[in-house]
């Protein structure tokens, strides 16, 4: 990749340093303070090498949150199942996070409605799902309650939205855009949004989120006709694609100039280095960006804001109102 490139990496570190790590070190004070001892459990559900290292992963990243991460192996649905419920019983644990797919002969969901809400850190839960469809932030009037989100899909969005901020806030100071952009192209409302991929967990979630914003969004799937998505993509303001598999490629013709991109498959699934030609910025494929500047650095740092939010979710009110206030 060359050097000029580097420039439309969306810079996912600056974000996370401005908008997350305050609010979690504030966070960690209030809890240490508190004698709160937060807690997730990730439960394998084989050994397949990218899970495993997906839970490593994780376990790093709680340890440097000051959040102990238990690991679960198990083998069967009735082992998964059994897992569940013991994890659904402990008080000690306040989220559960489970590698899918699992493989088993029997669909996920039922294995994600197994999941005690109120420790769903995922999000995948289908109480958490129908507030999404409702556009509901919020599980109690007061607002005090946040309702958990998926962390991937949570993730790109609040990449996009803290763009926005950061573009709106400095044409307040300097009354223009950053590179003297005409508009702000973080705005989601009326943009078109072409989404490939339809999993609970990021495509159907995410395109949700995106209406709530106003956005027109085009969900694209594995029963999409490949000249439908490529149609799709063409006249689109912001593509996000998230096919696992390396095979499947967006070719650059079909990608709009100066138009906003969100690699998230392994594999990669637009053309490098020439999409960078094309677009105005992108999150690439995770090893064209830097360590702690790639999507998933967005998504543990959602999963981690989820657990707090299952964690205050034990604290009474007037506990809730001290937090808010400091």
């Amino acid at each position: 990749m060359e050097t000029n490139y580097k420039d439309k990496i969306l810079n996912v570190q600056h974000l996370v340093e401005k908008y997350d790590l305050p609010a979690f070190a504030c966070t960690q004070k209030f809890y240490a303070k508190h004698n709160i001892k937060p807690c997730l459990a990730v439960i394998l559900t084989s050994a397949d090498p990218g899970s495993v290292s997906y839970t490593k992963g994780i376990k790093k990243f709680c340890a440097a949150n000051e959040i102990e991460c238990k690991d679960f192996l198990v083998n069967s649905a009735d082992n998964l199942s059994e897992t569940i419920k013991m994890l659904n019983e402990d008080d000690s644990v306040h989220g559960i996070m489970i590698m899918y797919p699992t493989g088993y002969g029997v669909k996920d969901t039922s294995f994600m409605n197994m999941v005690n809400p109120m420790k769903d850190v995922e999000g995948l839960h289908n109480t958490y799902l129908g507030y999404l469809v409702q556009y509901e932030k919020f599980r109690d009037p007061e607002q005090l309650l946040k309702l958990v989100i998926p962390p991937t899909a949570k993730g790109i969005l609040s990449i996009l939205k803290r763009y926005h901020i950061d573009f709106e806030d400095f044409y307040k100071q300097r009354g223009f855009y950053p590179e003297n952009v005409k508009n702000n192209p973080f705005d989601l409302e009326g943009k078109r949004v072409t989404v490939i991929n339809d999993s609970l967990a990021v495509g159907r979630s995410l395109a949700l989120m995106l209406l709530n914003e106003n956005a027109y969004v085009q969900v694209c799937h594995q029963y999409t006709p490949f000249e439908k998505t490529l149609e799709s993509v063409s006249l689109s303001d912001i593509v996000i694609s998230a096919v696992p598999s390396g095979k499947f490629k967006i070719p650059t013709k079909y990608v709009p100039a100066n138009s906003i991109i969100i690699d998230i498959s392994f594999g990669g699934n637009f053309d490098y280095p020439s999409v960078f030609e094309k677009c105005y910025k992108i999150a690439p494929r995770w090893d064209l960006a830097e360590k702690g500047n790639r999507i998933n650095d967005m998504t543990l740092n959602r999963l981690i804001s989820n657990l707090h939010y299952l964690v205050n979710c034990r604290l009474p009110e007037e506990t809730l109102l001290k937090m808010n206030r400091s």
